[in-house]
């Protein structure tokens, strides 16, 4: 049966009102992201989509393509480095994790483009994730749901598959970024954890 015109347009509503959202959700993470690689007197080196492919490009895409495409920063990890002495580079990856809905679901095989296999919305949370090391950065993980499942529930606990020396992961809610004051706590803990680690992570402001 075909919905009344009155519940499409009321969908179609909430449909602008959820884009706009969208939009200031993300300036807002940009904008914390920007930050924090300023105040670690970090360099943007490009990022990746985690939970889908890339965006199309201009003239490029198919139609078959996932919707996640089309809205990658579902997952996306923001990667940064710095030129450290003796050649060595200190990279950093801020993980965004809009909604743990698949990595933490119950059913025992989800599907990616099946939301209703996810958790509910009310049982999901948002979090932003670090990933900082003075060697090469693997950050394999990302890639696996199981790994995932634990990086999220334990604050940024990896399986001992995904550890190596020199690495430090942590796991916090995306709500950490709202102020100032907290996502300035939050870098101390990123450099306390970091120093115990032996690597040089510090605040240069730019």
């Amino acid at each position: 049966m075909k919905p009344p015109s009155s519940a499409i347009d009321s969908a179609l509503l909430d449909v602008r009102k959820a884009y706009r959202l969208l939009h200031d959700y993300q300036r807002m993470v940009l904008d914390a992201v920007t930050y924090l690689g300023n105040q670690l007197g970090l360099t943007y080196a490009g990022g990746w989509p985690k939970f889908s492919a890339a965006t199309p490009r201009r003239g490029g895409g198919k139609l078959d393509n996932w919707a996640w495409d089309w809205l990658n920063m579902m997952e996306y990890d923001f990667h940064f480095t710095r030129d450290l002495a003796g050649g060595k580079t200190l990279s950093l990856s801020m993980l965004l994790i809009s909604d743990t809905g698949y990595f933490c679901s119950h059913q025992k095989s989800p599907q990616q483009t099946e939301t209703a296999d996810f958790l509910p919305p009310e049982e999901s949370q948002t979090k932003i994730g670090f990933v900082i090391s003075a060697t090469d950065l693997k950050p394999e993980f990302m890639e696996d749901r199981e790994a995932m499942k634990i990086f999220i529930e334990t604050g940024g606990e990896l399986p001992d598959a995904f550890r190596w020396k020199g690495i430090v992961t942590r796991c916090y809610d995306l709500a950490r970024l709202m102020s100032e004051e907290s996502t300035n706590a939050l870098i101390d803990e990123l450099i306390s954890a970091a120093k115990k680690a032996g690597v040089a992570l510090e605040r240069i402001p730019k």
